[in-house]
């Protein structure tokens, strides 16, 4: 090899080294720090009108879409005794705040959020015949986030860390 291509290839070494450093020292100093955009807020505020019951509403604010189930007593039920179709029942493998670890997966029984994304390819998610379906592959959800039985194997939808005002007029987001 010439000297001068030997040369041009140490050269090239050497930049590739530092922008291995340079990233590396980047994605230290992201997690190290919350350095959030002026757009991304601490929280967000969401107001809760005409929420159809056992219909799902997606509600945007920013770049967060939130998806919100206002449930019926029936649906209640039946959420609470069917797990046969279910990939994880318990929720054992899913992430969610402390006070959503329960069958209904959410503070109140009444009301189903999560975010409007699905977990198997990250699609958003439809509503279909008391179903959360991912738009653009074969995740299905049930009325608690549940993912459902299929060909292949997926998480349950996340659940964010969330409250209601005192009359359920006003929900708001910790993302």
């Amino acid at each position: 090899m010439s000297s001068s291509k030997r040369k041009l290839l140490e050269t090239l070494v050497r930049y590739c080294f530092v922008l291995v450093i340079i990233a590396f020292l980047y994605t230290l100093i992201d997690f190290a720090v919350d350095i959030r955009p002026s757009s991304i807020q601490s929280s967000y505020r969401f107001e809760l009108r005409d929420i159809a019951t056992d219909h799902a509403r997606v509600l945007r604010q920013d770049n967060l879409a939130i998806l919100v189930i206002k449930r019926s007593e029936e649906s209640i039920a039946r959420l609470m005794h069917s797990v046969e179709f279910l990939q994880d029942p318990e929720s054992a493998q899913s992430r969610q705040p402390e006070f959503a670890r329960n069958r209904l997966r959410s503070s109140h029984p009444a009301y189903f959020v999560s975010y409007a994304i699905g977990t198997d390819l990250g699609c958003p998610l439809t509503f279909q015949e008391q179903e959360l379906v991912e738009a653009c592959g074969p995740a299905r959800y049930d009325f608690a986030g549940r993912a459902l039985k299929g060909k292949n194997e997926f998480q349950n939808l996340v659940i964010p860390d969330y409250n209601f005002a005192n009359d359920f007029s006003t929900l708001t987001i910790r993302p």
